[in-house]
């Protein structure tokens, strides 16, 4: 094997069994990614963390155990570790991974859990998310929990370049929760994203500042008329006064003529047939006679009063006799 490609696959191991290693140990942490940028002298790592206090610990104790660990996996003795704090922990599937898994061992309801992740990393300008929970959730029967909002590539090149993920896992007394986090990056350029410029016509132009100088130039070497070439156009103020009198009889004339064919038009349509006046008349007199006729019952009417009245005084003649 070439010393390049052992050299180039040594550094891919040794970075993949790093960061297991610091995923595990700053899980508290909320590790992030690291750089790692070995050289011939020493080999310098930066771990992004989203507490950076927790990743150096008291002392540094944490930074000195993490570089005893490194020296045994990669066999290297000048080790620089650096730490870091992430600008966005919303947009790091890691990240959020680990704070769902602590969420879930703390006894919070992992449906109301996984959509505070997903708000928080769409809010962050995430094109998409995915959040997988699975295990024993709510009973002693495994399944299987998805949540999506926004769209997540699933292959091809957007899912390898623009898609980060997350894994952890979530200790409670059921069992082992695994808790998966994808993440589209904001700044992701789809293949399908195609923007659309029209094309110029021959009525559109682009109107820049050297067209504007040019336009006002030309107005300023144009020739300004002199008032003797408007002498032919002088109009004397007798032909004015003439034209005003005649305007005036024609507006005397025509709406005068226009307004009595209207008037005439008008008092023929509302004219009303004598047809209709003599009905609605007889109408009228109808409507009284009943009016009158009503009267008179009420007024024959006799009151039940006097009725037995009547008829009380000619039960005591009958006794009297």
């Amino acid at each position: 094997m070439p010393n390049s490609i052992k050299s180039f696959t040594e550094r891919r191991l040794n970075q993949a069994f790093l960061d297991e290693l610091f995923a595990k140990e700053l899980a508290s942490a909320e590790y992030g990614h690291m750089i790692y940028s070995p050289s011939s002298s020493s080999t310098k790592i930066i771990l992004k963390v989203g507490r950076v206090g927790l990743a150096i610990g008291r002392r540094g104790k944490t930074i000195k155990t993490l570089s005893e660990k490194i020296k045994k996996i990669t066999g290297e003795k000048n080790i620089q570790i650096e730490v870091e704090a992430l600008e966005e922990p919303e947009a790091f599937a890691q990240v959020m991974a680990t704070r769902l898994a602590s969420s879930l061992e703390r006894g919070r309801h992992f449906r109301r859990s996984a959509y505070g992740t997903i708000r928080r990393i769409m809010s962050a300008g995430a094109l998409g998310c995915q959040i997988t929970v699975s295990g024993k959730i709510t009973s002693q029967r495994a399944r299987v929990e998805n949540f999506r909002e926004g769209f997540v590539a699933k292959t091809g090149h957007p899912a390898e370049m623009f898609v980060d993920r997350g894994y952890a896992k979530a200790k409670i007394k059921r069992g082992i929760l695994g808790v998966c986090v994808w993440i589209m990056q904001k700044d992701a350029v789809l293949p399908d994203a195609v923007e659309i410029i029209a094309e110029p016509t021959h009525t559109s132009r682009e109107i820049t500042d050297t067209d504007l100088d040019e336009e006002f130039t030309d107005l300023d070497e144009q020739e300004i008329l002199e008032p003797e070439e408007f002498a032919d156009l002088d109009i004397s103020l007798d032909d004015l006064s003439e034209l005003e009198s005649v305007e005036s009889e024609v507006d005397s004339t025509i709406p005068n003529e226009a307004t009595q064919a209207l008037t005439e038009e008008l008092t023929e349509a509302e004219a009303v047939p004598e047809e209709l006046v003599e009905a609605e008349k007889a109408v009228e007199e109808l409507v009284e006679a009943e009016k009158a006729a009503e009267e008179l019952t009420e007024a024959e009417a006799v009151p039940e009063e006097l009725v037995e009245a009547e008829k009380a005084a000619e039960d005591e003649k009958k006794e009297s006799k």
